[in-house]
């Protein structure tokens, strides 16, 4: 019987991608902020609830450009860089590695199941489990082989999108994407679930978290996921993601980033107006935009979050920063857990109660009670109590 392989020691760990956590899992509540505190169909459709009047639209042009599927792709490339990683450790202890990463990949969906259906249907957890597993077997491909994997995955998305937008006809179009725009009955009837007990939420919570995890999937969810785990692998081995390049280089890649991402955001936004927020158009040649742009953005903040660490750009922040990416498992369940007793009816029953500058100011909040906790958490403890629990399934020791 082989000897259990035992965790990464602390003095292993790469501070970057740490620091990249943290950034990542910090900016992702600003994405997910609208899906915590309204009805899911906000997200995708900014004209109802609170819509886009007065300084509402200025704050979801600010989580469009600049949040918006930019920290999920963020976390997704960080995801495939820890395959890479996690593999490595423990091939150069001559160890195993096959069943040491299933059994996180099964703990992980496990874990993601969980959140999804009793705490909040938003979850990507299950998705990274499923697609973590099948980006395993390509991790010592070639770098140009995982780079043409990347684009072929990357663009089965936004191909599909193209044939569904121009390949339609107006009526199915207009038929298929009538969800897009919920009558105000739906609408009230949604709110009153999620203001209602823990019970009465159920129903809606698994219908989405049903609707995420078959459709949304297979269709974007997937795709996307992988490809950018397969990015992450070439990252970490080319020593980007780890901080092995010149100050000058990351600066580079910020604006190899940055600018287009920007371009391409601003084109989106701008089009997306020109539509009316037409169903069919945001759904396909909208979310395309979000797609190329959220790339090209995550490269940019990547490119920031380094270039800052080399350096030493607020450096005490820094440290809090990476303390929170030491903890994201935890600290990702933990804003779902603080959002919910916020917003639905088992708290304070705020659901639909607040316009996008209130939403904002919950995620300031949150985000400072993170970076405080964090850093008091590791003072006293090697791994936040999610991290320690995950690591203890996949090791099967509960000692010490």
């Amino acid at each position: 019987m082989h000897e259990p392989s035992q965790p990464i020691d602390l003095k292993n760990r790469i501070y970057s991608l740490d620091l990249l956590r943290g950034f990542a899992v910090l900016g992702i509540l600003i994405m997910n902020i609208t899906s915590f505190s309204q009805i899911s169909m906000v997200y995708m459709n900014p004209t109802i609830g609170f819509g886009l009047e007065g300084y509402n639209k200025y704050f979801h042009g600010f989580n469009y450009i600049f949040a918006d599927t930019r920290f999920m792709s963020i976390f997704s490339i960080l995801f495939g860089a820890g395959v890479v990683l996690f593999t490595q450790r423990i091939e150069a202890k001559g160890k195993r590695v096959h069943a040491l990463h299933y059994k996180r990949m099964f703990w992980l969906l496990v874990f993601g199941l969980i959140h999804a259906y009793f705490i909040w249907a938003g979850d990507i957890l299950v998705a990274y489990a499923i697609c973590g597993s099948i980006v395993f077997f390509f991790r010592k491909k070639s770098t140009r082989k995982l780079f043409m994997l990347t684009v072929i995955l990357f663009l089965v998305p936004i191909s599909l999108n193209f044939v569904t937008y121009y390949g339609m006809r107006a009526a199915e179009l207009e038929s298929t994407f009538t969800f897009f725009d919920p009558s105000a009955e739906e609408i009230a009837s949604q709110t009153q679930a999620m203001r209602g007990s823990y019970l009465d939420q159920m129903p809606l919570r698994v219908d989405d978290a049903i609707q995420i995890q078959t459709i949304g999937f297979v269709i974007e969810m997937f795709w996307r996921s992988c490809a950018m785990m397969f990015l992450g692998m070439i990252l970490f081995r080319k020593g980007i993601l780890s901080a092995e390049k010149s100050t000058a280089y990351y600066r580079k890649l910020m604006w190899v980033g940055f600018i287009p991402g920007l371009i391409l955001s601003g084109i989106g936004l701008n089009e997306a107006y020109a539509s009316e927020w037409n169903a069919a158009y945001i759904m396909n040649i909208g979310a395309n935009y979000k797609f190329v742009s959220g790339l090209f953005m995550a490269l940019g903040y990547i490119g920031l979050v380094i270039w800052c660490y080399k350096k030493g750009i607020l450096k005490k922040f820094q440290n809090r920063l990476q303390a929170t990416g030491r903890m994201a498992f935890t600290n990702y369940i933990g804003m779902s857990v603080i959002c919910t007793l916020i917003f639905n009816g088992h708290g304070l029953g705020l659901f639909g109660m607040f316009d996008r500058l209130q939403q904002f100011l919950i995620v300031i909040s949150v985000w400072v009670l993170i970076l405080i906790i964090s850093p008091l958490v590791l003072k006293n403890y090697r791994f936040g109590p999610l991290e320690w629990l995950w690591r203890k399934l996949t090791y099967f020791s509960l000692r010490n």
